[in-house]
């Protein structure tokens, strides 16, 4: 998978997983802000997005699985490169990476979480996708109108940059990488509808056992978790699961309110990584 990094090997780590028809680049600022504040910061383009390879037709049949696959590639990879900077006396960083998830990268953290908590030291879910709350063909309802805007955009690059740039949500350094991402994204994978791991969102969170930190707003019609998740969440009880509630934000909190996102997602990181 193509991974943009940002920052010194040996600092605290964050990997960063972008939603759905987004890339890594699409969060700029995001990634700009916490290698600023001294993180090592690596953004993953998933599969079918940005610079990564496109789906193969066998691949999509497991896509979900895939996703978390790879991963869990990427988390081995670091841990293997920790190992050999210790053992070539090379300065590493103290704690485990941290994953931060958006939406469609959000379930995909958590499900890596559940299955492999020994790579990471935690995860920061954005208002993630809650796979088993929406039916099959619902969810390639969905995905066959996200791929009929991204063919409009693709037929009017201009009027789709302009569409982008007139919303006040959408930082200006972003607008480009967004319309970018839409084009680079594998229209064979929207028509599948699938935007996160098969794993039941209420299961998954109920099993982590890694510091997680949720975070979601109350945009009626936008918020994937909401008010309703996390009344949910607490009656889960896991002790493992921090929320958060970003009001009159929409699905995509940090765009909705960068301010009142990173203060609440940045002291949570430094209590984790120690930056």
């Amino acid at each position: 998978m193509a991974r943009y990094v940002l920052g010194a090997p040996d600092a605290p780590t964050l990997v960063y997983l972008h939603g759905i028809t987004s890339s890594a680049a699409s969060s700029s600022e995001a990634l700009e802000h916490w290698a600023a504040a001294g993180y090592r910061v690596i953004a993953l383009d998933a599969r079918g997005h940005g610079l990564s390879p496109r789906w193969s037709q066998e691949e999509l049949s497991d896509a979900g699985a895939i996703l978390t696959d790879d991963l869990l590639q990427a988390l081995t990879d670091l841990a293997q490169e920790s190992h050999a900077r210790r053992s070539a006396d090379l300065p590493v960083a103290a704690a485990r990476p941290v994953v931060v998830g958006h939406s469609m990268g959000a379930a995909t953290a958590m499900v890596a979480a559940t299955r492999r908590p020994d790579l990471l030291g935690g995860v920061v879910l954005i208002d993630p996708a809650r796979y088993g709350t929406r039916g099959p063909e619902e969810l390639r309802a969905r995905g066959a109108a996200r791929a009929r805007m991204r063919g409009r955009d693709l037929a009017d690059l201009p009027a789709a940059l302009a569409r982008i740039l007139s919303d006040d949500e959408v930082p200006e350094t972003e607008a480009v990488a967004g319309v970018w991402a839409q084009q680079h994204t594998d229209p064979a994978l929207l028509v599948t509808g699938v935007v996160a791991p098969e794993a039941e969102w209420e299961q998954a969170m109920a099993t982590l056992a890694v510091p997680t930190l949720l975070v979601t707003g109350d945009r009626p019609g936008s918020a994937r978790v909401g008010t309703e998740g996390l009344a949910l969440l607490g009656r889960l009880g896991n002790p493992w699961i921090e929320t958060a509630l970003v009001p009159g934000a929409g699905h995509d909190v940090r765009r909705c309110d960068p301010q009142a996102f990173h203060r609440v997602v940045d002291p949570w990181l430094r209590r984790y990584l120690g930056a």
